[in-house]
């Protein structure tokens, strides 16, 4: 479909001797070919070579201008494109005429045929079929005699199913000095016209800035649309004063990917706008509904594109409606919370956080069989529940009604609602008194079922892997014993000594019939935090801090540590003790001392993150997986694991499952506290 990329340019820069030379001709050419190929503005396709998109000279011919327009217009033409052609330098009218003629080397006014019919010129360019569009940009004398009449459009091959715009930098009978169009063009489309759309046009709001800045001539516009297939406008530029997105960019990436299949299926020559609006979904809505009576293809995909322009159309009024119900609680971290709650992937989340996830909701999550909109509305019920606030749920429930999805909407809700006591419930195992291998004993702790923390201590059969599992299982046995029906523990935190952490991992442990990890989310956390013995309350403040300034600015620089980095110990231990890796930090690859580097790194890092073994080191694929899938973390890792168990694991490069963690999240932290205070025995015995 249709993109920024697929526009071509050409600019001509002509001195013509009989003229005299414009001092100022090459810099204007050179400037404003630059702002037409910037990819921010113009995003025009720059083309070296001969004919190249800017042609400038003091010996050209009239038939090199011909043959360069002629070659961009074949290049424009096999791209589907636009094209913008400006013609800078010298140009005449004949005695009694108003067609503007632009003149190069040789050129007379006493020949027309020495110069370029400029009107022919376009008029042949705008009917070429498959060109997208003409924009025609004349700096010379007598400029609006380029314009062509629209009798010469509608009579051509395309029967006037085009599309051009004329910029002109003086009227027919007036003379324009200095390349004062093209230096103010310039200027306004670097800095971006006020009062103008997302897009510059040959429109009012141009030729008003322009002729604020242009004196001595009159700067006009002419545009002529009768091309019923094209939805975009013919926009010169963006406008660089718009926020990108802001305003007009309503279909995100899973939207248009929907809409530019079924468009392109019922009809491959109807281009998208590069940036979707409303207006323009609706125009697209209205062409599809409407049907056209050289409609050949399957009648299928023109219902396809109503439904999905449809389905757009309310999820940009559901946007709207959550930003006006929920404004006061309205936040990237509620978005993601509501996210994982209602069951979206990861990679619903996109560039515009709220628009992407409600898309997505409406066009990829749907069961099959059940109404259009009940994972959206599952999606909305979380975020009622989330954000805590009961004023929320009925304007939200009046969606749900209008949509006719008011049992799913209530349903969800009830689910949820069954879930918070859930997520706080965890069973904390310690087994920190294994000071060189296993431990005898590990401590448990139950928390968020009761008033307190509840502790007991569980002895270890045998002092080694499986009797420590064994432990494990009875203190899991323990705590749901514990648990008043239908509560159910999920969350189970590790925490453990750093040379245990290298080479054991907790979610494998084998609890009774299953592994720890397969009914539980397992997180792994380091005993040290708890450790009396330990600065602790130095270091969980220290990591408070960086965990707060990590909530407020979103997704974290992960610092990096490679194996350069770890063979210098001592610059280690100096960027250590100065701060600089008191925040996430990743090892690239395994280490061979492992347990040394994690005990060096792990009393500085709240967060500390590093590869298995058999990862391949440095090729960047750990680093990618971290930034992919942060916000899922750390629970995700345990689905992840559960992944890695399966055969989903087979023949894959690169998953989450290979990344290894040590996580201190605020709530640990809170869990900790008390050990700040060197009570040696635990929150608070049984």
């Amino acid at each position: 479909m249709t993109g920024e990329s697929r526009r071509h340019v050409l600019v001509v820069g002509a001195q013509c001797t009989a003229m005299g030379t414009l001092t100022r001709l090459e810099d204007a050419a050179a400037s404003l070919h630059a702002v037409l190929t910037d990819p921010a503005l113009g995003a025009c396709r720059s083309r070296p070579g001969h004919p190249g998109s800017l042609l400038v000279g003091a010996e050209l011919e009239p038939e090199d201008v011909r043959k360069a327009v002629h070659e961009a217009v074949r290049r424009a033409k096999a791209d589907g494109a636009v094209l913008v052609v400006a013609l800078l330098g010298h140009g005449f009218t004949p005695p009694q005429q108003t067609e503007l003629y632009y003149m190069v080397a040789r050129s007379t006014t006493a020949s027309t045929m020495s110069a370029v019919n400029v009107r022919h010129l376009l008029a042949e360019a705008a009917d070429e079929p498959g060109v997208e569009g003409v924009i025609a940009l004349i700096d010379t004398c007598h400029a609006s005699g380029a314009v062509p009449d629209a009798g010469s459009i509608a009579g051509g091959v395309r029967a006037g199913r085009t599309r051009l715009s004329v910029l002109t930098a003086s009227a027919a009978d007036q003379a324009a000095r200095d390349m004062r169009l093209t230096f103010a063009l310039t200027d306004v489309l670097r800095e971006g016209p006020r009062g103008a759309d997302a897009s510059v046009y040959v429109d009012v709001h141009l030729t008003e800035a322009l002729r604020g800045r242009v004196t001595g001539q009159v700067v006009g516009g002419f545009a002529y649309d009768n091309d019923p297939f094209a939805l975009d406008g013919l926009w010169l530029a963006r406008n660089a004063r718009r926020t990108p997105g802001a305003g007009d960019g309503v279909v995100g990436p899973v939207g248009r990917q929907d809409l530019e299949e079924a468009v392109s299926m019922w009809r491959a020559d109807t281009r998208l706008p590069a940036r979707l609006s409303l207006a323009g979904l609706d125009a697209l809505h209205r062409f599809a509904d409407e049907g056209q009576v050289d409609d050949a293809l399957d009648p299928w995909w023109r219902t396809r594109v109503t439904d999905v322009v449809a389905t757009l159309q309310e999820c940009a009024r559901t946007v709207s409606l959550l930003n006006r119900v929920l404004t006061d609680v309205l936040a990237s971290d509620l978005l993601r919370e509501a996210r994982r709650l209602s069951g979206l992937p990861h990679t619903a989340e996109g560039p515009e956080l709220l628009r992407d996830l409600v898309e997505y909701a409406a066009l990829r999550s749907p069961i099959r069989g059940e109404p259009q909109w009940c994972a959206l509305a599952r999606f909305l019920a979380a975020l009622a529940h989330v954000s805590a606030d009961a004023g929320v749920v009925p304007g939200l429930r009046d969606w749900a009604q209008r949509h006719g999805v008011v049992t799913a909407f209530n349903d969800a809700l009830k689910k949820y609602a069954r879930q918070p006591r859930r997520g706080r419930l965890r069973l904390v195992v310690s087994l920190a008194g294994a000071l060189t291998g296993w431990p005898e004993e590990v401590d448990a702790w139950l928390v968020g079922g009761e008033e307190h923390p509840v502790h007991r201590r569980f002895r270890c059969e045998s002092a080694d892997r499986a009797g420590a599992g064994r432990a494990i299982g009875a203190a899991l046995a323990w705590s749901r014993g514990r648990l008043p029906a239908p509560e159910e523990l999920v969350h189970v935190d590790v925490a453990a000594p750093a040379h245990l952490l290298a080479r054991w991992q907790p979610e494998e442990a084998r609890v009774g019939r299953h592994l720890l990890g397969v009914h539980n989310t397992v997180v792994v956390r380091w005993s040290g935090r708890m450790d009396p013995a330990e600065e602790n309350a130095e270091i969980n403040d220290a990591a408070r801090k960086v965990l707060r300034d990590m909530r407020a600015g979103g997704s974290p620089a992960v610092k990096w540590i490679d194996a350069a980095v770890l063979g210098d110990r001592q610059a280690l231990e100096q960027g250590l003790t100065t701060g600089q890796y008191d925040t996430v930090v990743g090892i690239d690859h395994h280490p061979e001392s492992l347990q040394d580097v994690l005990e060096q790194l792990l009393p500085y890092a709240p967060v500390l993150l590093w590869p298995r073994p058999e990862v391949r080191p440095g090729d960047g694929r750990l680093r990618a997986l971290v930034r992919e899938h942060w916000h899922d973390l750390p629970d995700g890792l345990a689905d992840a694991y559960r992944r890695r168990w399966s055969r989903e694991h087979e023949g894959c490069a690169a998953c989450l499952g290979d990344v290894r963690a040590v996580w201190h999240d605020e709530a640990w932290l809170e869990f900790c506290r008390p050990f700040e205070k060197r009570v040696v025995a635990g929150p608070e015995e049984e």
